[in-house]
């Protein structure tokens, strides 16, 4: 354990930043047939369909990289800090979600094996390598908890109905898969 722990200490924080990012791609692949699962489990689903929640998948993955080169082409752990813990925020936010999920759904839901065994320890590493080296200060971390506790409460409230942030997030699915799809065709002509 102790190797182990030498390895991550010596981990520069800006390629943790990057580890990171590639990790949520996996977790959002690992939710790539989410919709089976939203099916058994919510009884209001917006009109949905695999192909917008993976065109979601994809769009989602790609923010995270472009998000990513945003934060660390400076170079500047600071500024990499201040633009990427909100995201590390947001996608713990998303983490918790999926543990709710577990023991509330009493089942597999995908993307909890992402995020226990990567995201959280991950997300959580870095937040507090960001504050030990006086990237940000305390306060920031502390209003981006803030920040995702609305999501987390909106998840237990919801129970077996999409709550308003994911339904958000479908909604958003829907539209950016039928623009693509009314682009192919215009392309195609």
């Amino acid at each position: 354990m102790n190797d182990i722990w030498a390895i991550v200490k010596q981990v520069d924080f800006i390629a943790g930043l990057w580890v990171f990012v590639v990790l949520f791609a996996l977790h959002e692949a690992e939710e790539w047939n989410i919709m089976r699962w939203y099916q058994r489990n919510y009884i209001d689903l917006p009109p949905t369909t695999d192909r917008a929640a993976r065109t979601w998948i994809v769009f989602i993955s790609m923010m995270g990289l472009v998000w990513c080169i945003a934060g660390t082409l400076p170079g500047n752990p600071t500024i990499a800090a201040f633009v990427l813990l909100p995201a590390i925020a947001l996608a713990l936010q998303n983490a918790l979600q999926h543990v709710y999920w577990l023991f509330y759904f009493k089942q597999y839901a995908p993307g909890i094996v992402t995020s226990v065994v990567f995201l959280i320890p991950l997300g959580v590493y870095l937040t507090i390598q960001a504050v030990w080296h006086n990237y940000v200060p305390i306060w920031y971390v502390g209003i981006l908890a803030l920040l995702i506790i609305p999501g987390l409460l909106q998840t237990v409230k919801a129970k077996n109905r999409m709550n308003p942030q994911i339904r958000g997030i479908h909604n958003l699915s829907i539209k950016l898969n039928k623009w693509i799809e009314r682009l192919v065709q215009i392309r195609a002509g």
